[in-house]
């Protein structure tokens, strides 16, 4: 990767996150820290409800902040208030920390950690969706990634160094603020990258919708409650498996949980290092959204199995270890995908409001449950505690995963309504009525529902590749989309995948031949031939899925602006998937295909046309033909007299007289043509004959 080929809004982003990815790290490692070295067990669940319910109220403020100020502004006014207040809670430590047995200040100090440890990150990622496409997203977001997994690295190590100090609280607040206020003042200084521009329309009459209103509209469409169901159930789990893991620790780590909280997260950084640079951008471009937010639950699903079948308490430090490398890496960077099917003044909004408050809700709520029921938790043998919570895991997980996949599935929706393809009564724009009598001209039955089953049976044994074009192109005009069931939707995917690999091979064929005059007829057929089949197979996604205008995507991906074509891409993948997609728009979008730099002279093109039907392509490699090529094109002219149409005879009859030297030759084939049905091709056979025996 040519880090100076990067644009400057990724390096900046790159920086940002570095900085809010270490400062979290560094607040997690002291708030657990905190937790465990001043409070009591049957206080945990009580004091992470407690962390939980400021986080909802600084949720409901910076709803509203992002709402007035964008996300950007939102998350320099939210840093600048951690910084002082984080400023102020040092000296507070520093004074008064270490008096008396009873210290409340670190209830404090413990919420306002645990609060930084979510806050920045859910206000960094509402700002970073606010200014990249699905594309954009797909290509850096792994990187964006990294730069916040070396930023935990860095952290770990510090955080190791820091523990064996005197003044370790003091120095691990401190170093939070201090990292904090660089966030601050790269935000201030670069604010111009950040700026969105206003794609929301103003409402035209009535009063100005408050914060609370505000939070009801966004949390009001099934899109934004399908992401807080999302949020809720990926809560839940990561709120059993992090209690239940500090549990463990404080058993078995109490005497040193500052470096063993720093070396944990130093090895999981390391972890989501690896994943970042070489996996995460694979799932991203290969499986998508999809893939992105149904790795976490099934790798929890799997751990929690393994931990019922083999009866192992430890496994929780599995789960704990999967969730913190995978969360953040992959299944966190999915979630923030999802908000990009929002409009992008919407999305630091929404951020804050389905991820920021829904996800410590979520945790309070689980909290107060677990403190309620403390006693049902640790009752009975390891075997009974294992089995009891990891049978609520996989629960949870199967759960989690189907409501996965109700998100994505309103995700491509969500772009479709957003690039403005959707259709609202399922229809294929230009298609004729499925009663439609007309005669057929190249099926042997009318395009009746009745008869798409014979039909289509009687399409995969056509074999020639033009007549098999043919009898596609006028099924799939003709037939109605909202009759297909599944077996024909079948059909249609297969049909497209082979018209696609022939489109795709004509495609490139014609960039490989020379650009020369003798060339252009061919190419300029080739280029229609293309363009004809591209038109087919967007009519065939059409019967794929009645509700989406396809032809609109069609026209989004020849659009200059770079995330409209972005988002026609992610609702293409959608349908068709990662491989045929790209093939699709590379047809689309022939600047972005690799030019092939080898060219193809005329024995070539006649072994590729040999059997070729197609009049106007043949006519094209007729007029490729000359003195010097002629002895190896007069076997492909020849056969041209036999051909079906008309005008393809004609310009055989026409290249071969002027091309043919030998008056016998000549005679022999005027004398053939001299039958002929066209009357045109008769008489020009009929007067070159004349010509040869009355020169």
């Amino acid at each position: 990767m040519k880090v100076f080929q990067i644009d400057r809004k990724i390096k900046i982003l790159c920086l940002v996150y570095f900085m809010v990815a270490q400062s979290s790290m560094m607040a997690r490692a002291t708030s657990d820290s905190f937790l465990l070295k001043y409070f009591q067990p049957e206080s945990i669940p009580l004091m992470i409800m407690a962390a939980a319910s400021l986080s909802i109220v600084l949720a409901l403020f910076t709803t509203y902040l992002c709402g007035r100020f964008q996300a950007f502004g939102a998350m320099r006014i939210a840093t600048a208030g951690i910084v002082v207040t984080l400023l102020a809670m040092v000296c507070v430590v520093y004074l008064f920390g270490n008096k008396g047995e009873t210290k409340p200040i670190y209830v404090f100090a413990y919420m306002l950690c645990e609060t930084i440890v979510i806050l920045p990150m859910v206000l960094f990622w509402g700002m970073a969706v606010g200014v990249l496409n699905p594309t954009e997203s797909k290509r850096w977001m792994g990187l964006i990634g990294a730069a916040g997994t070396i930023g935990c690295i860095l952290a770990g190590f510090t955080i190791s160094i820091v523990s064996k100090q005197e003044f370790v609280n003091e120095l691990s607040l401190g170093m939070v603020a201090l990292v904090l206020m660089v966030v601050s003042m790269i935000l201030i200084a670069r604010a111009d990258l950040f700026k969105i521009k206003d794609d929301v329309q103003k409402p035209e009459s009535g009063k100005p919708i408050g914060v609370f209103g505000k939070l009801l509209v966004l949390i009001s469409s099934k899109q934004s409650i399908l992401m807080t169901w999302l949020v809720v159930f990926s809560a839940i789990v990561l709120s059993l498996v992090d209690i239940n893991f500090k549990f463990e620790v404080r058993k078995d780590y109490s005497e040193d949980l500052y470096d063993f909280f720093g070396q944990f997260y130093t090895y999981t950084s390391c972890a989501q290092l690896i994943l970042q640079l070489f996996i995460v951008k694979a799932i991203l471009t290969r499986g998508g959204v999809m893939a992105a937010i149904s790795i976490l639950p099934i790798l929890l699903l799997l751990t929690a199995v393994g931990a019922v079948l083999f009866q192992d308490q430890d496994a929780i430090y599995v789960g704990k270890f999967i969730t913190q490398v995978v969360f953040f890496t992959i299944e966190y960077v999915g979630l923030q995908m999802l908000f990009l099917s929002v409009k992008k003044k919407l999305r630091g909004q929404m951020n804050s409001a389905v991820d920021g408050l829904t996800r410590p809700a979520t945790i309070a709520t689980i909290s107060l449950i677990i403190t309620s029921s403390l006693a049902w938790w640790q009752e009975g043998s390891e075997g009974d505690i294992v089995l009891r919570l990891n049978l609520i895991i996989i629960v949870l997980c199967l759960c989690w995963l189907f409501v996965a996949f109700l998100n994505y599935k309103q995700y491509l929706k969500s772009l479709v309504t957003m690039i403005g393809a959707s259709i609202s009564v399922p229809k294929i724009l230009g298609s004729q009525n499925s009663s439609d009598d007309t005669p057929p001209t190249f099926l042997p039955h009318p395009i009746r529902p009745e008869n798409y089953s014979g039909l289509e049976t009687f399409i995969t044994k056509v074999s020639g590749v033009n007549e098999r074009f043919n009898a596609v192109q006028e099924y799939f005009k003709k037939t109605n989309p909202n009759d297909f069931g599944r077996k024909n939707k079948g059909f249609a995917k297969r049909e497209f995948i082979l018209l696609l690999r022939d489109c795709e091979s004509c495609s490139l064929f014609e960039n490989r031949i020379q650009s020369t005059s003798e060339f252009r007829t061919l190419r300029s057929a080739l280029q229609d031939l293309v363009e004809q089949k591209i038109e087919v197979l967007t009519t065939i996604l059409s019967h794929l899925d009645s509700t989406i205008n396809f032809f609109k995507i069609v026209d989004c991906l020849k659009a200059k602006d770079a995330n409209v074509k972005s988002e026609a891409i992610e609702v293409l993948k959608g349908v068709l998937g990662p491989k045929n997609t790209d093939t699709f728009v590379n047809l689309i979008t022939p600047a972005m295909r690799e030019q092939d730099q080898e060219s193809v002279g005329v024995e070539r093109i006649l072994k590729q046309f040999s059997t070729e039907s197609n009049p106007s392509i043949v006519k094209g490699v007729l007029l490729t033909l000359s003195k010097e090529t002629f002895a190896q094109g007069k076997a492909f002219i020849t056969s041209c007299f036999n051909h079906h149409d008309y005008a393809v005879r004609e310009s055989a009859l026409k290249a071969f007289l002027s091309l043919e030297a030998e008056p016998s030759e000549i005679r022999k084939y005027c004398e053939i043509l001299s039958d002929d049905k066209s009357s045109i091709i008769s008489t020009i056979a009929k007067e070159k004959i004349q010509s040869i025996l009355n020169p």
